[in-house]
């Protein structure tokens, strides 16, 4: 949190630091963050976007008249994102992002190698040699199948409604296997509380339809670089606007669903 004292300065919240301390001891202890996410979940700790929507009214648009369980569903990426974050060490890291151009204002991130570090900035919450062991243990921890194989589209499919992490998975029939991805939000919680739906894609299916698309861009930039870029830009800005359009439509139910339950409660209140 920022400090209420000093200008520019980072200050350790007593209100979440503990669950910083929980993660990276979890970490420490040998658990990845698909284990770290589904006992946060369980133990319904609530999330840093919770927080800072009681704290500070932010992200209202995602937790105003949403069901109770939102305040403690965690995500794979919020964890990963935590135990790779240096401002726990009291470090300070700028220069993460930049707009694609002075017309473009779409933010894009930069490579590691271009970000600003600035050790020692304020109190840290984690020791850096627990900091350190942890990245050590996520640098080693293959992300591998059981037959030792590499899956070339692991950590990059993500599930077009909750967006959690698509899974890889195998299924045996009389033809051998059929492997597949399937959301893993579905996959940990299950149906309990609408824990989204078991979407399902073929991972040969997919390998097709990638290769064919690449297949398709490499073709396109050689005959116009600069007329493809344009393409893909205005592709990736699409489909922020769908994104928004589906969030706005959220909001409109949940809206709708309020003045539905107020109804009910007047009309209660008048029988009786």
């Amino acid at each position: 949190m920022r400090h209420p004292e000093e200008h520019n300065k980072l200050a350790i919240d007593p209100d979440t630091s503990w669950i910083i301390e929980k993660i990276f001891d979890f970490a420490a202890h040998g658990a990845g963050a698909g284990k770290i996410t589904r006992t946060l979940t369980s133990e319904k700790i609530p999330t840093p976007g919770y927080f800072n929507y009681k704290k500070y009214g932010l992200f209202s648009k995602f937790y105003d008249n949403a069901p109770a369980e939102k305040s403690y569903t965690w995500t794979i990426s919020t964890v990963r994102g935590i135990l790779s974050d240096e401002t726990y060490i009291g470090n300070s890291v700028h220069g993460k992002q930049t707009n694609v151009s002075y017309k473009n204002k779409k933010s894009i991130r930069k490579p590691e190698s271009e970000w600003f570090k600035v050790e020692n900035t304020h109190e840290p919450i984690i020791s850096k040699d627990i900091f350190e062991q942890v990245q050590d243990q996520i640098t080693n921890r293959r992300r591998s199948t059981k037959s030792g194989t590499m899956q070339i589209f692991a950590g990059l499919l993500k599930c077009s409604d909750c967006g959690w992490s698509m899974s890889y998975c195998g299924k045996k029939n009389r033809n051998g296997s059929t492997m597949y991805f399937n959301c893993s939000k579905f996959r940990q919680l299950g149906k309990a509380g609408g824990q989204c739906t078991a979407h399902y894609i073929r991972y040969d299916t997919l390998y097709t339809y990638v290769l064919a698309r690449l297949q398709d861009w490499i073709s396109q930039a050689h005959t116009d670089e600069k007329q493809l870029l344009s393409k893909l830009l205005n592709s990736s800005d699409k489909e922020a606007a769908k994104a928004h359009k589906k969030q706005s439509a959220e909001l409109a139910k949940a809206e709708k669903r309020k003045v539905e339950v107020d109804r009910l409660f007047v009309k209660l209140y008048e029988d009786v």
